[in-house]
């Protein structure tokens, strides 16, 4: 987001433009530095309703809790590891450093949207170099990987322009008779107003297109006082998440599901994870003191302190399942198809050109 205003200083230009900044940018949660920087965003957070007051007519959040995703930190590591393994080779932006700067969405979109706009802009608070703000902020990053929720997705997709999604439908030989949508920050009674529709509807196939945070909450209403027998029919969003197990009327849910793949070395560069390294990033930090359940340095109050004798190699999270590697791989390719794409425009048949500019459209 950029505010653009006249500014006439003493010793300045009359009436040269001035861009700056409109907020403080958002500080990535992982970053290298590179000849090339592409960007990334993720749900490292996920903000959930921990406690309720309930009444006959009413239910209030009393407090909430921001819980890590495991999950998503992995498709971060994948990233960085990707980065790392097309710098090792030499067919690929041959003596080109690649970089990138990884941002946490908080699944939200409002977040996704501020990125978006960094990605954009950049992170400098002043754009005067020039009588012209356009000439002077030239695009972040020339491609990002991110966000793996479609909202967001969306939302950035509108805001950068980078490309378009069209949609269709075509229904044949079934009814719909109703149709619903949810966003966990609108109000609890839109919730349980979806709910009592799905109770009281003579619909018994459900197919929801939907972040696994707004459905576990929706069936959290639901359990409450649960409808008839439903067929689920879910999207690649929660489909194989195994937290939704836990829920019975998920019993018997079809869905679609990205194919699973094996990605040789991830793993050992997950599992190469030290104390020490952890302390480096606030993120690592948080994921290890809430994995292992003590603290780094007296980082954290109340747990014990982290003696050395924790090995990472011992956790069953989300974070070391390697097993079926299926967003996790998209991320690996995505993050391969913007390496091959800029070696498609910096580099000929024997070197490659550090100092090329090009625009991201060019990407």
């Amino acid at each position: 987001m950029l505010w653009i205003t006249g500014l006439s200083p003493a010793g300045c230009k009359p009436d040269l433009d001035s861009c700056r900044l409109w907020t403080e940018p958002q500080t990535p949660g992982f970053y290298m530095n590179g000849d090339f920087v592409i960007g990334g965003i993720f749900a490292f957070h996920e903000i959930r309703a921990a406690q309720l007051h309930q009444t006959a007519t009413t239910a209030t959040v009393l407090w909430e809790v921001c819980l890590m995703n495991f999950r998503h930190l992995r498709f971060n590591s994948a990233m960085e590891f990707t980065t790392q393994e097309i710098n090792n080779r030499t067919d690929l932006l041959p003596g080109i450093t690649l970089g990138y700067q990884i941002y946490d969405s908080c699944t939200e979109v409002p977040m996704a949207v501020k990125v978006a706009f960094q990605f954009a802009n950049g992170m400098e608070p002043f754009y005067n170099d020039t009588d012209s703000c356009s000439k002077s902020a030239a695009a972040a990053v020339p491609a990002l990987v991110g966000e793996t929720s479609s909202t967001p997705s969306i939302s950035m997709t509108r805001m950068l322009g980078l490309f378009g999604i069209p949609q269709a439908a075509e229904d044949e030989g079934i009814c719909v008779e109703y149709s619903e949508s949810y966003y966990r920050t609108q109000p609890l009674s839109k919730l349980e107003r979806v709910a009592n529709v799905i109770r009281r509807s003579t619909a018994r196939v459900i197919v929801a297109f939907v972040h696994e945070g707004e459905l576990r909450l929706l069936l959290e209403e639901l359990a409450r006082q649960q409808p008839p027998p439903l067929q689920w029919i879910g999207s690649e969003a929660w489909i194989m998440d195994p937290e939704f197990l836990r829920f019975n009327m998920c019993a018997g849910a079809i869905g679609f599901g990205i194919p699973s793949s094996v990605i040789p070395g991830l793993r050992e560069f997950l599992l190469d994870l030290s104390p020490e390294q952890a302390l480096k990033s606030p993120l690592l930090t948080e994921f290890w003191e809430s994995s292992i359940s003590c603290s780094l340095k007296g980082s954290s109050e109340g747990a014990r302190e982290c003696d050395g004798s924790e090995d990472i190699r011992a956790l069953q999270n989300p974070y070391t399942e390697t097993s079926e590697l299926r967003v996790t791989n998209l991320v690996y390719k995505a993050t391969y198809a913007i390496a091959h794409a800029i070696h498609g425009v910096i580099c000929n048949d024997t070197q490659c050109d550090k100092s090329a500019k090009f625009t991201p459209w060019q990407v």
